[in-house]
Order: C-alpha cells, then structure tokens, then sequence
C-alpha cells in the first residue's frame, strides 16, 4: 500500500546501489523519510561489507509504510540497479546515488513532470543539483572547446557529435533534455519494459545512466526540472581511485559513440578531437590534481583506457 493510504495514488520504488556507505546511505533514508510523497518500496542493493546495514535501514524505516527490499549482489552499478529493477513493483522508479539528499518535495515535483503534454510522452523526469556543478571556470571553457561532458547554466541541453553531454545547472523551467543521470532520475516503470543497464564494462562503470537514457529517449520524452532538487555530497569514499576512474571514462565514451553515434567524417574528427581533449586534460591536469599517492596512476589510467579500446577494436575481451 502507497504510504499516504489511498490506493490510486501512483506506487513509487526507489532503486539506491551502494558500497561501504552506511552514514551517506542513512542520511539518504533521512530525506526519502522526509517527502511530502513517500515511496512504497526502498530497493537497496548492497555490494559493500557494512555488516549491519540492512538492519540500520530497517530500524530507520520502522512504521514509516515504506517497505524495504534488500538484496547483496558484486559491485556494480548497472549489475546493481538491474537487480533492483527486476524486483521493483512501482509505476515510477526513482534512480539514486547513495550520497544524495533529496529535498522534501523532489518525489512531488518529479511527479508532476510526467503529465505534461509531451509527444511522445515524458518517460524520464531529471532534476536539478543545489550542490556546485563541475567543472567550472577555464576548465569548462575547456570541456567545452573539445566536446567534453560538461555543466553550463540556461535552458538548452545537448549532446556533442562525439557524444559528450551539455548538462543544465540552472534551468528556469522544465525543459526537454536528450539524456539523463541515473544518480537523480525518475522514470516510468513502462521505460523498463524492455530496457535495462548495459553492463558492459565490470565492476563500477562510468556513462551507464547517459546510455540507458539515450535508448529511452528514443520512445520516450526526457525533461529536467529546477523544481525537483537535491544536494551531492561527493560522498570521500569513492569506489575508484582517480586513475581507474580516467581509464574507465575513456573506454565509457568510446563504447557510447560505438554503439550510438554514426560513424561518418564529421563524427570521427570530432570524436578523435575529444580524446585529444580527454588526454590533455587529464595528463597535465588530472595528474597534478589527484589524490596523494594517485598521481602516477593516472597515466596508468589514461594507458589502461586506451588498452581497452584497442582491444575491443581487435575483437579481444575488455576486462
């Protein structure tokens, strides 16, 4: 039963992955408690080895009327969320970071962005960070100069020839966008009648949320709302360290672009001048800005990436 009692309010599941974060995963069951529209159902897939979280979530949950379906599963957030969408019962699911906090009204305002009269009709509703967007200052100059995903402020999303994204900080109005991330997303339970996250890289994955959504937004409208908002924490316990994350970017991008992006002239140039960008950037900026005892492994990253690409363009397996 949907917690506000009546029975032809719409069912709402909400999917979190998440890995040895139980404060972040807590303070997160804080701000669904907190919703002016609470879910039904709290899909939590746990690849950590916290040895309490489940009851910790349970005793948070207690005489709230959301149920809480906890599942362990390897690590992964597409192997993570799939899981999570084969066990959902919602009519919307709402995607979540575990080091997200929601504003009270997200669930309502999110909601109300699925009656808009959209043609074909809105399937994914994104909402918007208070938290400071990055990259900011020369450094989005520069995303931007090579067709790099990217934060600006405005209206008007977009995706580069190469398949980097423009994403809104500050939109001033729901406003159609042509792809979403899983880390804030609410979607029609309908959009994963036949879809799911591609798992195509092991372990944690980068650019998932942007590949599932560009297959969705085939059949269906996607929009963004300033009205649904939440804070990233950019929670210290990441799942990478740095250097990994670069690889996996790089090998994310071009597994997008070989998919989904046609393959003329105009295309390959620009793709070509992106990871050109890409190993710029992250040489001779990545390098002197990460993590103590990560600077050399960014190179390593920006090699293991590369490897990865040479390999699947040789018919070998990317591991």
């Amino acid at each position: 039963m949907a917690p506000t009692g009546s029975s032809s309010e719409p069912r709402i599941s909400v999917i979190v992955p998440t890995l040895d974060r139980r404060d972040d995963l807590l303070e997160f069951t804080d701000s669904l408690l907190a919703q002016t529209v609470r879910p039904h159902e709290f899909l939590v897939v746990d690849a950590g080895s916290v040895p309490d979280m489940e009851a910790a979530l349970r005793a948070r949950l207690e005489g709230s009327g959301i149920a809480l379906v906890y599942r362990r599963s390897a690590a992964g957030t597409s192997l993570q969320r799939n899981v999570a969408l084969d066990l959902m019962t919602g009519d919307y699911v709402l995607l979540c970071d575990d080091d997200l906090l929601l504003e009270p009204d997200y669930i309502a305002q999110s909601l109300a962005c699925f009656s808009l009269p959209h043609d074909p009709p809105v399937g994914c509703v994104l909402g918007t960070f208070s938290s400071p967007s990055r990259p900011q200052g020369w450094q989005q100059r520069y995303f931007r100069a090579f067709g790099m995903t990217h934060a600006v402020a405005g209206d008007t999303a977009s995706m580069s020839t190469s398949g980097g994204v423009r994403w809104l900080t500050t939109p001033t109005a729901v406003v159609r966008i042509p792809v979403a991330s899983g880390g804030r997303t609410m979607y029609r339970a309908a959009c994963f009648e036949s879809e799911r996250f591609d798992e195509f890289l092991p372990g944690y994955t980068m650019a998932e949320d942007v590949e599932l959504s560009w297959r969705i937004g085939q059949r269906w409208t996607i929009v963004q709302t300033p009205h649904a908002r939440c804070f990233h924490k950019r929670a210290e316990g990441g799942r990478v360290d740095y250097g990994d994350r670069v690889g996996r970017l790089i090998y994310s991008r071009y597994y997008f672009f070989k998919k989904h992006i046609d393959k003329k002239p105009r295309e390959l140039a620009a793709f070509a001048w992106t990871n050109l960008g890409i190993t710029g950037f992250y040489t001779a900026v990545g390098a002197a800005k990460a993590p103590p005892g990560q600077k050399a492994s960014v190179l390593r990253g920006i090699a293991r990436g590369y490897k990865r690409v040479a390999r699947d363009l040789m018919g070998l397996p990317v591991t």
